[in-house]
């Protein structure tokens, strides 16, 4: 083969890998999909109406909280070199109070009923 020829059969290799590289994106790209869709398949559907009655609940809940009470932190002063308080250490201990909130703002929204799961096992015994 000539030095041409070798040439040309680079340049037609090069497009065809640029076109497989291509090819294997939309490959992955669907194979993401494919997985994300297997996943949410066995996840219980919310409708839009649904989402955002939770979403308004959850921000009910957390501007209603009282952030600015002292005494849901623990936290802990130093004194830097040049004598200056600083504030080391905090952290939020009512967490679990604040999803408690949540949780009742959700609650109210909406009436609780038995998982069909939970039937089928009870009747099976």
């Amino acid at each position: 083969m000539t030095k041409e020829e070798l040439n040309q059969e680079i340049g037609k290799l090069k497009a065809s890998l640029e076109a497989h590289e291509s090819q294997v994106k939309d490959l992955q790209h669907d194979l993401k999909n494919a997985e994300q869709r297997l996943e949410d398949a066995d996840k219980p559907k919310l409708t839009e109406k649904t989402f955002e009655i939770i979403q308004s609940a959850i921000e009910s809940a957390v501007s209603n909280y009282r952030f600015d009470d002292a005494d849901q932190y623990e936290y802990e002063f130093g004194i830097e070199y040049d004598n200056r308080v600083e504030l080391s250490f905090i952290e939020f201990k009512d967490h679990d109070d604040l999803a408690s909130e949540i949780y009742s703002g959700i609650e109210s929204e909406f009436g609780l009923a038995e998982d069909e799961d939970e039937d089928d096992e009870s009747s099976d015994e």
